[in-house]
């Protein structure tokens, strides 16, 4: 899979080079972001194909949208080749999918469970993000930002499921599980480097 999506990335970005489309010395940063693209894309069929046989296809990609939608200002656990990327993020979407079917037929799901979810998710934002890219990383300012825009992102989200728990419970587990996810793999990231990048 890694040597695939390499490929795919470098054939690319060397077609455009011939092409005249990109600079020569541009194409190592292109190969970069095609190879991004691609495992991106993989990570959205992932997630869907997970939908499919959960018989979650719309909250499938709900989770999706949220997922990389917080986690581009949060940060978190970022494996070291794309296999275990995308073996990683396969576990994670299976969980937070499993766990909100669960919720939907199970009585141990409550009000409380919920609350703990999201209390967890808000601290650990809160004292944690944003988590580096080692091959991204962040200015001062940048982090400032995304710390900023990942507390905002995470009260929106959070007040959204507490007001959808009556209604739309489903979906209120959804995003509950999702958040949790987030900081879960937000701790994994920092235990392994250990202190606060933020401070």
């Amino acid at each position: 899979m890694i040597k695939i999506i390499t490929f795919l990335g470098k054939s690319i970005s060397h077609f455009l080079c011939e092409k005249k489309v990109i600079a020569e010395q541009e194409v190592e940063v292109y190969q970069y972001g095609f190879e991004i693209l691609i495992s991106t894309t993989l990570g959205l069929l992932i997630t869907m194909a997970i939908g499919i046989v959960l018989n979650m296809f719309f909250l499938s990609v709900l989770y999706y949208v949220i997922f990389v939608m917080v986690r581009q200002w949060t940060g978190g656990y970022h494996a070291d080749s794309y296999l275990k990327c995308n073996i990683t993020f396969a576990g994670i979407t299976f969980f937070t999918l499993g766990m909100t079917k669960l919720s939907d037929m199970s009585e141990m799901y409550s009000l409380t469970i919920h609350g703990l979810m999201l209390v967890f998710a808000l601290l650990s934002v809160w004292k944690y993000t944003p988590v580096e890219n080692p091959n991204k990383p962040l200015t001062k300012e940048q982090k400032k930002r995304n710390h900023k825009a990942a507390l905002i992102a995470i009260i929106i989200l959070e007040a959204l499921s507490c007001g959808l728990y009556v209604f739309f419970p489903k979906v209120s587990a959804l995003i509950a599980y999702t958040l949790f996810s987030i900081a879960v793999l937000i701790l994994i990231s920092k235990t392994e480097k250990g202190g606060n990048e933020y401070e």
